[in-house]
């Protein structure tokens, strides 16, 4: 087959070229065609290493990882391959050893999108993971369960594997959150998608720059899963008319215990309250409008 392989990288000129080598060496001792890709949001030389063992550099636009991440997965459709796989830069993956595991189920027809989990099995993490950071990725995986229906166990697998039409039909809206949103996106296509357990090694130089701290990416994370399922149309929506209806019936109150006069010059602060409450429901309804039309504009583009 012919393997098209992603290699998101921000300042990873430490792990890069050993990374890059060991991709292609693993793919060509299965006799796969090989064709490198690095997704590139780096201030360093990277993407010169890169270059120099023959890497396709696709620049990212410094609005994320995850938007040079969408860049080098389209452009990796340009190779015409037969599966298109990623794999992070910094070494942590196990490439070599697992890259059998995750195309066997492509090769086989059994699933479309193939992802890793380290918490599929005891010990596949194989250095200290914070107690925060565990946290933050039960949180991702809740979010992605309860939008898919997927018994996922990991939102952050190092090594992915998909057909070419996962790529070719994908939509994002986040600069930072194409993990997730691959996986969401390619349920609501109705790709098959399957885990498969994979390693995580310590890392061998320096620490994560891509997800310093997992709570925090939640925080970047959360706004964009929520518009992503719609939800945010109803909450907000839901939240507008609350505030707009109070306003009416503290209104309505205020009236009556006036005797329903238009005497109201001694109620400022309830009528106040009554515009505030009105301003806030309307001032919602205009968010969820603008958010939808800005979703709608990102997925055209897209």
């Amino acid at each position: 087959m012919k393997v098209a392989v992603v290699i998101p990288t921000k300042n990873e000129r430490a792990t890069v070229v050993e990374v890059i080598t060991s991709v292609r060496k693993a793919l060509q001792g299965l006799g796969h065609e090989s064709v490198i890709y690095v997704a590139d949001d780096s201030h360093d030389d990277t993407r010169r290493r890169s270059q120099e063992v023959g890497a396709v550099v696709v620049r990212g636009s410094g609005d994320g990882l995850g938007t040079a991440m969408f860049r080098g997965l389209k452009a990796a459709l340009d190779s015409n391959p037969d599966v298109i796989m990623s794999v992070d830069g910094d070494g942590q993956a196990d490439f070599a050893s697992e890259v059998q595991l995750f195309l066997q189920p492509i090769m086989d027809g059994t699933a479309e999108l193939v992802l890793g989990s380290r918490f599929l099995a005891d010990g596949l993490v194989q250095y200290r993971y914070r107690a925060k950071n565990r946290l933050g990725t039960r949180i991702l995986v809740g979010m992605l369960r309860r939008r898919t229906g997927l018994p996922i166990t990991d939102s952050h697998g190092g090594i992915r594997a998909m057909i070419p039409d996962v790529v070719r039909e994908l939509e994002m809206l986040g600069s930072h959150t194409y993990v997730q949103e691959t996986i969401i996106d390619a349920h609501e296509k109705g790709f098959r998608i399957v885990e498969v357990p994979s390693v995580w090694r310590p890392r061998a130089h320096g620490t994560s720059r891509v997800v310093r701290s997992i709570p925090r990416y939640v925080l970047y994370t959360l706004p964009v899963l929520l518009v992503r399922s719609g939800q945010h149309i109803r909450w907000l929506y839901s939240l507008g008319a609350i505030a707009f209806s109070l306003g009416f019936v503290v209104f309505g109150a205020i009236v009556a215990q006036e005797g329903f006069t238009y005497r109201l010059a001694d109620r400022l602060p309830g009528l106040t309250l009554v515009g505030l409450l009105i301003t806030t429901g309307l001032q919602l309804f205009f968010f969820g409008f603008v958010l939808q039309l800005l979703k709608q504009i990102k997925q055209r583009i897209n």
